[in-house]
């Protein structure tokens, strides 16, 4: 599924991959990311799905909660794919208080904003790869695309922060900044990134070799045709 830049697939298609790097660009939906529906694909190929648990995501938590004092900051994203660049800016975040909050965004928010084919991995998948992380003490799961200023005192929030680092937005169909609210507070910060590594590039890369690869084979099984 990360080749093929959807959550579900049936693994029993014949279509060619050929056109993968060109679906990733465009980002607009396929009828074949519709095809599973029922966790059983047209070849018989069975689909897992992920079914989380109170307990299964208690094992991925550090059981820590913040303190009356507490310095929470506050950074939301898609975390698709959680990869070194992910881990760079949570630790950046954690040193700027004492409860580092992550809001992970729903997989319709995703899509809407980066494009049909996106995220790879569902939203409790990328939550438990978030809550996995040593920075990390807690995360909302389905966070909002906007931070209110209800939220910001729900949580108690002391920072909202994000990363020079963002993915392509060419998708985002509602033009207002979803960080207005904690600008107009005084506590939104923009980190620089370490690393400008995303989840884009590593699909695009993974695709590249895919095809590499796939074109060795196909000459190396034409060389030997005659043999």
């Amino acid at each position: 599924r990360m080749l093929l830049c959807v959550r579900e697939r049936s693994l029993g298609d014949s279509h060619s991959h050929s056109s993968l790097q060109r679906q990733f660009s465009h980002g607009h939906g396929s009828p074949r990311a519709s095809k599973v529906e029922d966790g059983w694909s047209g070849g018989g190929t069975r689909v897992s799905h992920f079914l989380p648990t109170s307990r299964r995501i208690v094992q991925f938590s550090n059981g820590k909660g913040p303190g009356p004092d507490s310095r929470i900051v506050y950074i939301d994203g898609a975390f698709d794919l959680f990869h070194a660049g992910h881990v760079e800016i949570l630790r950046l975040a954690r040193e700027l208080g004492d409860f580092l909050l992550v809001g992970i965004h729903t997989d319709q928010t995703v899509s809407s904003t980066r494009g049909a084919h996106r995220p790879i991995m569902n939203l409790h998948e990328r939550s438990l790869s978030v809550l996995a992380c040593r920075y990390v003490d807690e995360v909302i799961i389905g966070a909002p695309w906007v931070v209110s200023k209800d939220m910001i005192t729900t949580f108690n929030i002391s920072w909202v922060v994000r990363g020079t680092v963002t993915e392509n937005r060419d998708f985002l169909k509602e033009k207002s900044d979803p960080y207005e609210v904690p600008m107009e507070m005084g506590i939104f910060r923009q980190l620089e990134s370490p690393l400008d590594i995303t989840t884009s590039t590593i699909i695009k890369r993974i695709v590249a070799n895919h095809e590499a690869y796939q074109a060795l084979c196909l000459d190396y099984i034409s060389g030997h045709a005659d043999v």
